[in-house]
């Protein structure tokens, strides 16, 4: 087999895997444990960004935001 034959096949190999990957719903499912945690990682960005909005001071034994004498929340 010639080397362009070979390298032409593992070029369409390479552009078939780019595609499946791009088309494939990463981010969209409910159990994975890889979406399950970019959720809760945006949900404590945005949770961050509207308590220093608010000037709600973080709290320093648990590391979030929340008023003093409010419940540690988990």
């Amino acid at each position: 087999m010639p080397a362009e034959t070979m390298i032409s096949i593992l070029a369409v190999t390479l552009l078939a895997t780019g595609w499946v990957l791009w088309i494939m719903p990463v981010g969209t499912c409910a159990q994975c444990s890889h979406c399950l945690a970019a959720k809760l990682s945006k949900e404590r960005e945005i949770d961050a960004q509207v308590s220093r909005a608010y000037g709600v001071p973080l709290c320093t034994a648990c590391g979030r935001h929340h008023r003093r004498g409010d419940d540690h929340r988990p």
